[in-house]
C-alpha cells in the first residue's frame, strides 16, 4: 500500500471512530431505556463502558484589548500612553466520574503564562512564535456515599469559596486540599468549607513556606422566585508578606517585605437574585478587611486595610438571543488584600473605580461581550499624582 493510501486509511479510520463515539451516545439519548441511563447502557452494550461518566469541555475566546493610562516619567512630567493588543484564550479538559464510588477526577489545560495566576489569556504578536499551554486544573474529588453532602478534594483545584474578584480573580485556581459540607436539598441550605493551600514551598528550610489556611460558613436560601447567598470567610495568608510574587499595589517597606506585615483577611459577602418577566437580576455586596496588626500602622498607608465591591447584573447570555448588562464599583485599599490574587484587569490592590459589561448572544454556542474598566489608585503618597487607567475589552466567546 502506498504512503498516500496508508494516510488515507488512517484518516478514514480515525473519522469512523469519532463518528461512532459522537453519534452513538446522541442516538442512544433519544431512546427510552427502562431501568438505567440511555447513554450509559448504550456504551456498555457496545464495549465503550470506559467512556461512562466522562465529559469533555472546552472554550475559546478571541479578544481585542485597548489600554490607556497616565504615568510620570523620569523628569517628573506627566505622560499619556496607550497599548493595543489582540489576545486569545483556549481552555480544554476532561472529567471522569465514577458515580457508584463517589469519585471524580479531572484536569484542564489552558493558554497563558506560568507566572500569571490571574490570567489564561495569551497576547498575539511575538514574531509568530508558538503559544504555550499549561496545566490549569488537575484534581480529584470524593463524595462519600455514606455521608451525603460531604466533598473532599485536592490538587490544582477551582476556588472552593463563595467569592468575588475583590479578593480572588476569576482565573486563580488554588493548590492544595479542601473539605466542604453542604445540604443539597431544601429551601435553606447551610454550608461549610475548610481549605489548606500551599502558596510557596521551598526546598531548603532557610525560608519559611507560605501557606493559606481558610474557612467559610454560609447559607443558600430560596424563597419563591428569589435566591440568596450569604457567607463569612477568614483567610490566613501565612508568611505571604515575604514570599509574594509581585506587590501589585501592596506597599513594600525598606526590607522588601509587604508593609501590611501579614494578611489575615475577614470577608463578608451577600448576594440576592430573582427574575422579573423572565429576566434574571442579581445584586452582590462584598466587604473585606485585613485584621493583621501591622496593616494599621501609620507608615506605608497605615489603616488602609479595607476593600468592598458592589455588583449589579441584569440578564445572562446562555442561549441565542440572550443579553446581559453588568456593573461593578470596587474600592480596594493598599493593605486590604493580597494584590497578587485580586482582579488583575481592574488593577489589583490599591485601586478604585468602575467596571461596565455588555453582552449579547447572536449564536447558539457563542456570544459577544464589551467590557470597560475605568480605575485609579485608591490611595497615593503625599505629593504624588493620581493617574487614571482605562481598559476596553471586546470579546468573542465560543463554547466548543
Amino acid at each position: 500500500m502506498h504512503r498516500r493510501e496508508q494516510v488515507g486509511a488512517i484518516v478514514f479510520s480515525l473519522m469512523t471512530i469519532i463518528v461512532i463515539l459522537c453519534s452513538g451516545p446522541i442516538w442512544a439519548a433519544e431512546k427510552s431505556v427502562a431501568g438505567g441511563h440511555a447513554i450509559d447502557q448504550w456504551m456498555r452494550e457496545h464495549g465503550l463502558s470506559w467512556l461512562e461518566g466522562m465529559r469533555f469541555k472546552a472554550d475559546f475566546q478571541l479578544r481585542y484589548q485597548g489600554e490607556w493610562w497616565e504615568y510620570t516619567d523620569a523628569d517628573g512630567k506627566q505622560r499619556d500612553n496607550d497599548r493595543h493588543r489582540a489576545r486569545f484564550r483556549l481552555r480544554f479538559g476532561i472529567t471522569k466520574e465514577y458515580r457508584q464510588e463517589g469519585l471524580k477526577v479531572g484536569f484542564r489545560l489552558a493558554s497563558g503564562s506560568s507566572d500569571e495566576p490571574t490570567s489564561t489569556s495569551e497576547t498575539l504578536g511575538s514574531n509568530f512564535d508558538k503559544k504555550q499551554v499549561w496545566i490549569d486544573l488537575a484534581y480529584v474529588e470524593y463524595r462519600p456515599p455514606f455521608i451525603p453532602g460531604l466533598l473532599l478534594a485536592g490538587g490544582k483545584v477551582k476556588n472552593p469559596f463563595v467569592h468575588t474578584d475583590v479578593l480572588w480573580d476569576s482565573d486563580v485556581n488554588l493548590d492544595g486540599a479542601y473539605q466542604t459540607f453542604a445540604l443539597a436539598k431544601g429551601s435553606f441550605r447551610p454550608f461549610v468549607t475548610i481549605a489548606e493551600m500551599s502558596i510557596n514551598e521551598f526546598k531548603m528550610d532557610v525560608r519559611h513556606d507560605s501557606t493559606l489556611l481558610a474557612g467559610q460558613a454560609g447559607m443558600r436560601l430560596e424563597a419563591g422566585r428569589a435566591r440568596a447567598v450569604a457567607a463569612v470567610a477568614y483567610y490566613d495568608f501565612d508568611e505571604f508578606e515575604r514570599n509574594y510574587r509581585a506587590a501589585h499595589g501592596n506597599p513594600v517597606d525598606d526590607n522588601n517585605v509587604l508593609a501590611a506585615g501579614d494578611f489575615n483577611v475577614l470577608d463578608v459577602m451577600g448576594q440576592i437574585g430573582m427574575k422579573f418577566g423572565g429576566i434574571p437580576f442579581k445584586v452582590t455586596l462584598d466587604y473585606a478587611v485585613n485584621t493583621a496588626d501591622d496593616a494599621r500602622k501609620e507608615r506605608y498607608f497605615g489603616g488602609k486595610d479595607s476593600a468592598f465591591g458592589v455588583f449589579f447584573n441584569v440578564g445572562k447570555c446562555i442561549k441565542k438571543g440572550d443579553w446581559q448588562v453588568g456593573y461593578k464599583y470596587g474600592y480596594i485599599q493598599p493593605n486590604a488584600v493580597p494584590g497578587d490574587f485580586c482582579d488583575a484587569t481592574f488593577g489589583h490592590a490599591n485601586r478604585k473605580g468602575h467596571k461596565i459589561k455588555l453582552g449579547y448572544q447572536p449564536f447558539r454556542m457563542a456570544n459577544l461581550q464589551l467590557t470597560g474598566f475605568f480605575t485609579r489608585p485608591s490611595n497615593v503618597a503625599k505629593g504624588e499624582r493620581i493617574n487614571d487607567d482605562v481598559i476596553i475589552q471586546a470579546d468573542f466567546n465560543v463554547k466548543l
